[in-house]
């Protein structure tokens, strides 16, 4: 509300919107002084005339007088050359120094109009500007932008207007000159009093004696220093009050944690620009004061602003993730953090070089060089660029999920993590194996975990003296089990009379299981293998075990003299691990 409040009354509706005059030095600074002229009458003049008067509080045509002044006021400004001046600052500084600069031409000796440069003058002469005779105060054309062709005052003549009316400010006015505007602009509480006109007859804050509206420091009289440290101290306050309010939500509901944050930041970029507008508009602080103040607040605002977006992100990521039932750490998740950083981080590099143009910065000359420094910083992290990009094509491509048994450079585990620089495999043997993404997208991947059916090869040893008619009943004894089973796939189960081993008969059984994680499958594959040792029970077929034991201090591959070295079930020697 003081927001709205804070602006005067809207201007110009019962006047003409006649522009200012700008096609040559002299329609510019005629058409300055015209509308100039117009605004002081019609708004210090009302002003003048009712603080005469015995009325507490201004009438409506008195208020929509002072508003169609601003309206000549803001046509004058269209004098001058804002280029320069920050964005941020653009209202307030072209409102000082329009008067600043009718106060300085109504001290000094300004040519009769026939005498200054018209158009048709301006487009013979050589160089396309007129100065002020015996002044600084230049008048030059626009050679590019939106107001290209038009002559207007020079950034750097407004750029030193607070030095020449600081020159000529003892000097005597002329006749018909604005007597004491600046004075009248920037030490009385006219802003104030427009904003409470509704509640204090503005006479009260108006008609103030001298002494306690010229008592200044630093160019400030000392009600605006009070108004200040009031304004201030609320906004503070209220950003207090919803840290901790913020604080009290997340302690009350963990899980809105990060919805809970965002009110800090909300709290600023609320505060921030209502503080800016009451500052500029309503105290209308001047000066190296309003300059600081006015730059602080909005560098202030969109450095929050830019927090604001990047806090959103990671509470929109989080609400997802959780909303969807998702791990923390699968790639669906990481995903969706990814794709809501990437979106944060551009909407975080606009505002900020938004603000930074708005501020004043050159952003944009700050961008390209940072986009210079960004190339010479990605040449020298090639491999970390490579990380990040093989971690993309995991995610997008998906090869395997977070739980998935993988085997890839003859590591075989199971995924723990696919992170944006490398992903962690948790081996069988409970290590933790860290492979970087650009080695893995290059390598080749063996996820297990997506096999329909899943593989059960060995070879079945039998003692050398086995016959060959218990041999074919034990085959097809084999066969049986494998095609009555449930869970084997019963087109292609292999059982036959592999080959002669050196110590035993061996038979190959190769067979696929149909089972949706390794641990159905261990279960089944046991359930088979003791079938088939009762099997062999049952017929009397012998397996060919080790008869030795390797004694402490014999040499591997050392056996007692006349022992020989037999073959177990899965055709691997039997020294070759203790646990045949």
């Amino acid at each position: 509300m003081l927001l709205f409040c804070a602006v005067p009354v809207g201007a110009g509706q019962d006047s003409p919107l006649k522009p200012i005059d700008t096609s040559s030095p002299r329609a510019t600074i005629q058409g300055f002084l015209e509308f100039m002229n117009k605004s002081y009458a019609t708004g210090v003049g009302v002003v003048q005339v009712y603080l005469a008067s015995p009325e507490l509080y201004l009438t409506p045509t008195q208020l929509r007088t002072i508003g169609q002044s601003i309206h000549y006021q803001e046509a004058a400004q269209r004098a001058l050359d804002l280029n320069e001046v920050p964005p941020a600052m653009l209202q307030e500084s072209a409102r000082r120094l329009s008067i600043q600069l009718k106060e300085v031409l109504d001290r000094i000796d300004v040519p009769p109009f026939e005498s200054i440069p018209d158009a048709e003058a301006m487009a013979k002469a050589e160089f396309k500007r007129w100065t002020l005779p015996n002044s600084e105060i230049r008048i030059q054309r626009v050679e590019k932008g939106p107001r290209a062709g038009e002559y207007l005052f020079t950034p750097e003549t407004l750029s030193r207007l607070p030095e020449f009316y600081g020159r000529v400010k003892n000097l005597p006015y002329k006749p018909d000159a604005t007597v004491g505007w600046d004075d009248f602009s920037t030490y009385s509480p006219v802003g104030v009093a427009v904003l409470l006109r509704g509640l204090v007859p503005p006479r009260w804050l108006i008609d103030t004696p001298e002494y306690r509206v010229r008592t200044t420091f630093l160019d400030q009289p000392v009600w605006r220093w009070c108004a200040i440290a009031f304004v201030l101290g609320a906004g503070i306050a209220v950003v207090l009050l919803c840290f901790r309010l913020s604080r009290y939500w997340a302690s009350r509901s963990p899980s809105a944690e990060k919805w809970a944050s965002l009110l800090r930041p909300l709290s600023l970029i609320i505060v921030a620009p209502l503080t800016a507008s009451i500052l500029a508009d309503t105290l209308r602080i001047s000066g190296s004061v309003y300059q600081v103040m006015t730059l602080s607040i909005w560098t202030l605002f969109y450095l929050t602003l830019t927090w604001t977006v990047w806090a959103a992100g990671g509470a929109v990521a989080a609400s997802l993730i959780a909303g969807e039932k998702l791990l923390v750490s699968s790639i669906d998740s990481q995903l969706i953090r990814l794709v809501t950083r990437l979106m944060t981080v551009v909407a975080a590099v606009f505002i900020l070089v938004t603000g930074a143009d708005r501020i004043g910065l050159p952003a944009y000359s700050v961008l390209a060089g940072l986009g210079v420094g960004g190339l010479a910083v990605a040449l020298a992290a090639q491999q970390t660029l490579a990380n990040l990009l093989g971690s993309l094509i995991i995610m997008f491509e998906r090869p395997f999920a977070i739980g998935h048994l993988i085997k890839v450079q003859g590591i075989e585990g199971t995924v723990e993590n696919v992170g944006f620089r490398s992903t962690r495999i948790r081996t069988t043997q409970n290590s933790l194996v860290i492979i970087p993404s650009s080695q893995l997208v290059n390598s080749t991947v063996d996820n297990m975990e997506l096999r329909e059916y899943r593989q059960v090869k060995t070879v079945l040893n039998l003692t050398s003296d086995t016959p060959v008619q218990m041999i074919k009943e034990f085959v097809e004894g084999v066969r049986m089990i494998l095609k009555t089973d449930p869970d084997t796939r019963k087109d292609n189960p292999q059982v036959f009379f592999y080959e002669f081993g050196p110590h035993s008969l061996d038979i190959l059984v190769n067979f696929f299981l149909k089972v949706p994680d390794r641990a159905a499958e261990l279960l089944a594959r046991q359930r088979i293998l003791l079938d088939i040792v009762s099997l062999a029970g049952s017929k009397g077929v012998q397996f060919a075990f080790p008869t030795q034991t390797l004694h402490i201090g014999s040499l591997p591959g050392e056996y007692p003299t006349g022992e020989s070295q037999g073959l177990g079930p899965t055709g691997e020697s039997a020294g070759s691990n203790g646990s045949h």
